[in-house]
């Protein structure tokens, strides 16, 4: 009876040990990885990376992204990575896979990019990742990019049949789930808007939000259940939907190249006032 129980006790330990493992691998916050900048020379051609889960993958959104510059007679060059399924911690490692490894993207970060797209979410809230887990790995695919000159397009967390996803998971991912959800953000995983609130967090915690394109999926979609149109199923997005989704994107954009010779025109005619009243002087 005694070898049994101790036999039973050997296995929970083992089955305890082997679970908390596999937690920590899942939801572990791995440190940056380092890189050194590239020096950035100027384009002649607007060059525009994606990234992210399925939402970035196959050629529809580059060429939809594309179509809507060149409807506004800019040409682009885009390049497009996506994994599917993929949560952002994967989105972020593959950055820094070298080349030729399966969804490496590593020519984002050295192809002298001005802008990159980040398509990323539905997958960390589909497996209840937590906002925290969420957000932190934003925070570093948005600061790396930054820090390498190129300009973060943060499209913010999207609309999706999120209680359908989750719904039709079995039942070993839903126990996963839920240990989980109890265990990383007190069960907190279970709402959308939770993602949104503290990616938003940490983009004024981190002073990033100058630096950053945010790009409000609310605009594409607000309600799931009403706008169905948009969807081809529950995670992604159909034809239609994307189409708006890039436009919005691009007008975003769009937008910041607007601004951006206006800064740097009321930057020289202040700096010619200075020389002027120095002159005089």
């Amino acid at each position: 009876m005694k070898l049994k129980l101790r036999l039973l006790l050997l296995l929970l330990l083992i089955v305890t040990t082997g679970f908390g493992f596999y937690l920590y691998q899942r939801y572990s916050l791995e440190k940056r990885h380092a890189f050194v900048p590239e020096k950035k020379h100027r384009n002649d051609t607007l060059r525009v990376g994606i990234i992210g889960d399925s939402w970035a993958t196959g050629i529809t959104i580059d060429t939809i992204i594309r179509d809507e510059f060149k409807k506004r007679g800019i040409n682009t060059e885009v390049i497009a990575f996506g994994q599917p399924e993929a949560k952002t911690k994967e989105i972020y490692d593959n950055l820094y896979a070298k080349p030729g490894q399966p969804y490496s993207s590593y020519e984002i970060l050295h192809h002298n990019l001005d802008y990159c797209i980040i398509l990323a979410g539905t997958s960390d809230a589909e497996g209840e990742m937590g906002a925290r887990f969420y957000a932190y790995y934003c925070s570093l695919i948005i600061s790396d990019l930054a820090r390498n000159n190129i300009g973060p397009v943060f499209v913010t967390m999207p609309e999706f049949g999120f209680k359908e996803e989750t719904d039709s998971l079995d039942i070993l991912k839903k126990v996963r789930n839920e240990v989980s959800s109890l265990l990383i953000d007190n069960g907190s995983t279970r709402s959308l808007d939770g993602y949104r609130k503290q990616a938003n967090e940490m983009l004024k915690d981190t002073h990033l939000k100058d630096s950053t394109i945010i790009v409000p999926f609310n605009l594409v979609c607000d309600d799931y259940e009403k706008h169905k149109i948009l969807y081809r199923n529950t995670g992604h997005l159909s034809t239609v939907g994307k189409q708006k989704m890039g436009k919005v994107i691009v007008e975003y954009i769009l937008g910041k190249e607007a601004a951006a010779p206006k800064k740097q025109l009321n930057t020289n005619i202040v700096e010619t006032e200075q020389a002027k009243k120095s002159k005089r002087t």
